[in-house]
């Protein structure tokens, strides 16, 4: 799984995440993130979970993720991704 705490995601709708945070459960890669300004330079106070999601995106070999929206996953992370 490759780390990418520390840098800035940018996903379709334009929006950029800062992740914060990077865990696995049931197989699967997610993200805590924090959303940044427009420009990029400062955190906003929206934090989302996002899931990595693999495959072939739009032809391209690569990755995306998607907002996690299960609250069972949602729980899980929360109690068990911490923030120092």
């Amino acid at each position: 799984m490759e780390n990418l705490t520390n840098q800035v995601l940018e996903l379709r709708d334009g929006k950029k995440y800062f992740i914060l945070r990077q865990a696995a459960y049931k197989g699967k890669s997610y993200f805590l993130a924090a959303e940044l300004t427009q420009d990029g330079e400062d955190f906003t106070n929206n934090f989302i979970f996002l899931e990595k999601v693999t495959g072939e995106n739009d032809g391209n070999a690569g990755f995306g993720v998607m907002e996690v929206k299960d609250p069972t996953v949602l729980d899980v992370l929360a109690k068990n991704i911490k923030l120092d």
